[in-house]
């Protein structure tokens, strides 16, 4: 049985419930959990060895079966291993019953322990009763327990007996049947074996019987001598309490008869006292339901310090992550902790105001500590006076009796003069008394003004306490009117919250827009550096293109002039000797011009910032060949047709042009692009 289940126990007890738990000191309550656990504990121990009894009886019972066919087992041809089955069977049953006889002896010793935790424990009167109950039918069960594992004692120990008898009737017959094989004893009839081992076992029986008579004659003895104990216990503690009883009843009927002659003294009184109690009840019960409802109002309102500071443990998250987007979230955090220090305040003053409801209560409880001591004091003085007056009364009777008396003895003086010297005696004596009286019954008038003017007292007390009351309680509107403040200013700081949230997010948007046009740029610049890396590379390749065709253009030009000069020659030498100086200066210009046409096509084509010039330098060519003359042109016509071909398939393989235009276009979006970024960034900063 755990903790749990001692829970449970405690929880659907209908007895202990919460009003005694209430009643309860610390220390009981620790008593009443460790009890209760080890009375569980008890219960399931009695329950196991109560299962484990009645295993053993089935088993018992088994045994009981073979042992009345122990004669048949011994006429078997099977006998010895049913025999040792049984021998088993036997001791396995002994052991087990000194087990079940130790774990017994042991319960009995938690329950004296239970015992003695009860008496020292610090518990109430009918949670004692209760766990007195439980132990009272624990033992019950034990000693039902007791019983039946005796029972099973006794039994086991019969059949042992009997097994030990069969053991050494079978040891005999076994040693006669090895000695006359050996040859070293004289035949014994079977007749006569079975004659002495049925006189034994009938012996065996008969002593067993016996003895088992006289084990149940000790055991119904023992159970006589204890009854005998409890009932002489029983008869000595019912002897007590009616002498106990007798005495309380006599004082009792005494004060009975007192308190009937008080009653009717007091009635009045107590009305007087009772209708006053009822205004002051009348009051206790407003201030009670004052402080419920300013309780329900503290609790609300202490709810709502709490949302609120969770709230503001999120704004100050909220603050400290979003300080470096604004200067107006550090005069929000400024606020908040203005209005915190008003919470504390607000806080501080609420506990002032719950420590004053505490003590005008705890001043309310010894007033009404007071008024039941003064009540008391009041019965007492009331019983006095009703005693005296009763007296007085009893007194006057006597002296109007005497008085009489008197007069009747003063007729007859002659015969009566010791009559009336005793007569004065006595009276003398009730004087006395009534003067006694006079006294007691001006000392009660005295305890009862003394009484009233303490009540006087508690009166005002009671008023001062009433304008303490309105005095914490108007304390407590003004509290409950900075609270509705405070709880106005919170909803304008949540508004402004909120409002601040929206403007995160738009702003946390915008980021992201600006993030993503940043992230879309760069991929479209990353593509175009790209695209104008692979438009260099080819411009670069197709430059050494044209160097090459340039090259080998020179080659070509340098053989044909070659072949100009040698056929000019040879008309040359044709025609005459005559024309030949002539012929040769103009062969030489020839030569010049074309040279130079030829060197100025190369550099236009070589050099990339002159690459936009080729047609001008190929058009100023010929202009410079005409002012020099038409007959050069005509001569020369061949290698500007050349030329003018190498120009052409230059244009073709190699639009400078149209990639210096796309060129300076990109460049041109990149720095559009960088702007536009630059302008968004400060409108976010701003």
């Amino acid at each position: 049985m755990d903790d749990q289940s001692v829970d449970y126990i405690l929880i659907d007890n209908p007895i202990l419930d919460l009003q005694d738990r209430g009643s309860f000191s610390a220390q009981g309550v620790q008593d009443l959990e460790t009890i209760m656990k080890v009375l569980t504990r008890v219960d399931l121990n009695l329950e196991h060895t109560s299962k484990k009894l009645v295993n053993l009886h089935v088993l018992l019972m088994h045994l009981l079966a073979w042992d009345n066919d122990l004669e048949v087992m011994a006429m078997s041809a099977m006998s010895i291993q049913k025999a040792l089955e049984f021998d088993l069977l036997s001791g396995i049953l002994d052991s087990t019953v000194r087990d079940v006889e130790i774990f017994v002896d042991h319960i009995q010793e938690e329950i004296c322990e239970i015992r003695n935790k009860i008496s020292c424990s610090y518990l109430a009167e009918h949670n004692i009763a209760t766990l007195e109950e439980r132990v009272f039918q624990s033992e019950k069960l034990l000693n039902e327990s007791l019983e039946k594992v005796s029972k099973v004692k006794t039994q086991s120990t019969k059949l042992q007996r009997a097994f030990s008898a069969f053991r050494l009737e079978n040891w005999e017959d076994e040693n006669t049947n090895e000695l006359s094989d050996n040859n070293q004893l004289l035949y014994i009839s079977p007749s006569s074996k079975r004659r002495t081992a049925d006189q034994r076992k009938h012996v065996l029986r008969m002593l067993e019987k016996s003895l088992g008579r006289e084990i149940d004659l000790e055991n119904k003895l023992a159970e006589l001598m204890r009854n005998e104990e409890q009932l002489k216990v029983k008869l000595h503690h019912t002897e007590q309490v009616s002498v106990r009883m007798e005495e309380a009843a006599e004082v009792i009927w005494g004060r009975f008869l007192e308190a009937e002659n008080a009653a009717e003294v007091l009635m009045g009184i107590s009305k007087e006292l009772a209708g006053r109690l009822q205004i002051v009840q009348v009051n206790i019960n407003g201030s009670v339901q004052r402080e419920a409802e300013l309780n329900a109002r503290l609790h609300y309102c202490i709810e709502q310090l709490d949302s609120k500071d969770a709230a503001l443990n999120k704004l100050k998250r909220s603050i400290d992550e979003h300080i470096s987007k604004g200067s107006e979230v550090s005069i929000l955090v400024e606020r908040v902790k203005s209005l915190e220090e008003q919470l504390k305040r607000s806080e501080l003053r609420l506990v002032n105001v719950n420590a004053l409801y505490e003590e005008s209560q705890e001043q309310l409880s010894e007033m009404e500590n007071v008024f039941e001591s003064l009540k008391e004091s009041t019965y007492e003085a009331e019983n006095r006076a009703e005693t005296t007056e009763a007296k007085v009364t009893q007194l006057t009777d006597t002296n109007v009796e005497l008085t009489e008396e008197i007069n009747f003895l003063k007729d007859s003086r002659d015969s009566n003069t010791k009559k009336v010297s005793l007569l004065e005696k006595q009276l003398r004596e009730v004087q006395i008394q009534l003067q006694h009286v006079k006294a007691s019954s001006e000392a009660s008038q005295e305890q009862q003004n003394m009484l009233y003017s303490a009540i006087w007292d508690m009166e005002t007390l009671i008023e001062d306490l009433k304008s303490k009351t309105s005095r914490a309680e108007s304390k407590v509107d003004a509290t409950e009117e900075r609270c509705l403040v405070l709880s106005e200013t919170n909803l304008e700081l949540n508004k402004e919250i909120d409002f601040l949230r929206s403007k995160v997010k738009t702003l946390e948007t915008s980021l992201n827009k600006v993030n993503n046009s940043k992230a879309a740029s760069a991929k479209e610049i990353n593509l175009r550096t790209g695209l104008i890396m692979d438009m260099v590379m080819q411009v670069a390749r197709e430059r050494e293109h044209i160097q090459n065709q340039l090259l080998l253009v020179k080659k070509e030009n340098e053989v044909l002039a070659e072949k100009l000069r040698n056929a000019k020659r040879q008309d040359y030498r044709e025609k005459g000797s005559e024309a030949c100086g002539d012929n040769e200066n103009l062969v030489n210009l020839e030569d010049d011009s074309c040279k130079e046409a030829f060197d100025k096509s190369s550099e236009e084509a070589v050099s990339p910032s002159k690459s936009l010039s080729v047609d001008k330098a190929s058009e100023s060519a010929p202009q410079g060949e005409d002012e020099e003359g038409v007959s050069c042109f005509e001569q020369n016509f061949s290698c500007q047709s050349k030329l003018e071909a190498t120009s052409m398939e230059c244009r073709r393989h190699f639009p400078l042009e149209y990639v210096i235009a796309l060129f300076v276009a990109l460049i041109a979006g990149m720095i559009v692009i960088y702007l536009k970024n630059l302008s968004s960034l400060k409108v976010i900063k701003f």
